[in-house]
C-alpha cells in the first residue's frame, strides 16, 4: 500500500504538531510548513498531493490565496481549510478558492481524523464539500447572494 502525503500549513508550531501527530496516526507522510511559501516549496517536486490542511490565516499570504494556488497544481487533492473564524462570508471564500472541508478550529480534527480513517481523500474529495464546526460535520450549502471580501 503506497504511503498518502499530506501537507500541514499552520503558523503556530503546537498546532502543526499536533495535526502532524493526528494525521501520521491515519497512515500519512506528513510534510508540514509554517508559511504559504514554505508549503509550496515542500510539495513542489510532489505529482500528486492526496491531502492539505491549511490554516486561514498565514504570515506572507492567505489560505486562501494558498488554496487557489494549491488547487491549480493538485486538482485532485482533499483541501481542508482551518480556521477559528466561523463566520459565513469566510466560509464561502474558502469553498469559491477551491476547499473541500471548512473546519472551525479547535473543533472537528477528531472528525477528519474519523474521516481519513474511514476512506480515503481521493474518495472523500468526490463528496459535496462539507463544514465542520462545534456541530459537527455538516454539508455546506452556498448562499445565493454575491460574495463580499471579508478583511484578513
Amino acid at each position: 500500500m503506497t504511503e498518502l502525503t499530506a501537507l500541514i500549513v499552520d503558523d503556530v508550531p503546537a498546532n502543526r504538531e499536533f495535526l502532524e501527530r493526528l494525521l501520521a496516526g491515519a497512515k500519512f507522510k506528513v510534510t508540514a510548513a509554517g508559511s504559504g511559501t514554505a508549503a509550496l516549496q515542500s510539495v513542489d517536486h510532489l505529482e500528486t498531493l492526496p491531502l492539505a490542511v491549511v490554516d486561514m490565516k498565514l504570515p506572507d499570504m492567505s489560505g486562501l490565496e494558498l488554496v487557489t494556488k494549491l488547487r491549480q497544481k493538485y486538482p485532485d487533492a482533499y483541501v481542508v481549510v482551518a480556521s477559528m473564524y466561523d463566520e459565513r462570508s469566510r466560509m464561502e471564500q474558502a469553498f469559491a478558492a477551491g476547499c473541500n472541508v471548512y473546519l472551525v478550529k479547535p473543533h472537528g480534527f477528531m472528525d477528519l481524523f474519523k474521516r481519513l480513517m474511514q476512506d480515503k481523500p481521493d474518495n472523500l474529495r468526490k463528496a459535496p464539500p462539507i463544514i465542520i464546526d462545534q456541530y459537527g460535520p455538516r454539508p455546506f450549502k452556498p448562499s445565493t447572494r454575491p460574495l463580499t471580501p471579508t478583511p484578513s
